[in-house]
């Protein structure tokens, strides 16, 4: 019984993480996450009325360049593609999602007050003074309000729970590319 173990070769279990280390599913994720948190976004904006406020928005640039270089990484993976285009790529996605990390977990921290967010969108000195003729304060969406939440995490959670899986994607991508550089051929 345990030669019929031995011989079946190795567990599938190392064979789905060997398949994840590669740098082609890694770029891959990172387009997927980029498209997908893109497409949530505007399906939250558009199909469930959910107005994003102005730290949402700037949630979504990360996600856009994420995409694009993701694509380069992608394009460097090519046997006639310059050496050092996939590990910068997969660096500079690793960077942006720190950036990422960072934006999401500010905004995060805004509607779970633990710090105040911007005065132009969470209610911190803004006063009648400062309105013009055409202010319409029922058109202000706040940062510091939770408008949509599941489990307990608001969308700003979710994104910082994808920009980490992001940053791990990235980094692993330009650890791995890196060291195939490196080796002999």
């Amino acid at each position: 019984m345990q030669e019929r173990v031995a011989a079946a070769g190795p567990k599938p279990s190392a064979d789905l993480a060997a398949l994840a280390a590669e740098p082609l599913v890694l770029a891959s994720v990172l387009a997927v996450l980029g498209i997908g948190l893109l497409l949530g976004a505007f399906a939250f904006e558009y199909l469930g009325g959910i107005k994003p406020c102005p730290l949402c928005l700037g949630q979504r640039l990360p996600w856009t360049l994420t995409t694009v270089v993701a694509g380069l990484a992608m394009l460097g993976l090519r046997r006639d593609a310059p050496p050092a285009l996939a590990p910068t790529a997969f660096a500079v996605a690793a960077a942006i999602a720190v950036w990422s990390l960072y934006l999401a977990g500010f905004h995060a921290g805004v509607e779970w007050k633990w710090w105040p967010g911007p005065p132009s969108c969470s209610g911190t000195g803004i006063s009648p003074g400062n309105f013009t003729a055409n202010f319409d304060p029922a058109q202000i969406v706040r940062c510091d309000e939770i408008a949509w939440s599941l489990f307990g995490l608001s969308l700003a959670g979710y994104n910082f729970i994808f920009s980490a899986v992001a940053l791990a994607a990235a980094g692993a991508g330009a650890v791995s590319t890196t060291r195939r550089r490196a080796e002999p051929s």
